[in-house]
């Protein structure tokens, strides 16, 4: 593969513990193999360079990952199951909920009846201006 007049042939793969799952690492090693990088693992002693050994170890590590993605979906099924036969109601809350901007809705008020703009209140309080509309539009 040729990058601005470089021949890149490999890279070394030796950073795998920054990555947290087998699925990033696929990821990972997908993006290489569609740029046509051979990687050469130091610590394995396993390479993926198009040989037919390498296309196995894809395989392999493919077949691992698809694995991993069923476990994920079938824990996080088995909590949400367990959480909602425990009573736990699911999902984002209906209705408007509380805002961090009630706590300060007499001063809020008065700054508005006095003037101020509505982004220097959104300002003021942390917020965006979106938010102070949305909030101003619930409230009164």
């Amino acid at each position: 593969m040729s990058l601005i007049g470089i021949s890149l042939r490999s890279t070394v793969l030796g950073v795998v513990k920054q990555y947290e799952s087998m699925l990033q690492i696929m990821e990972m090693l997908s993006i290489l193999k569609d740029k046509e990088v051979n990687v050469y693992a130091v610590k394995g002693n396993w390479s993926l360079n198009g040989s037919l050994q390498s296309k196995i170890m894809a395989m392999v590590f493919s077949i691992a990952s698809e694995i991993e993605r069923d476990l994920i979906s079938k824990r996080t099924k088995e909590a949400l199951k367990a959480k909602k036969a425990a009573g736990v109601k699911l999902g984002r809350p209906k209705g408007v909920g509380k805002s961090k901007l009630d706590a300060f809705k007499e001063e809020i008020v008065a700054l508005l009846r006095n003037g101020s703009s509505k982004k220097f209140v959104s300002d003021r309080y942390g917020t965006s201006q979106v938010n102070l509309y949305n909030w101003i539009k619930n409230t009164t």
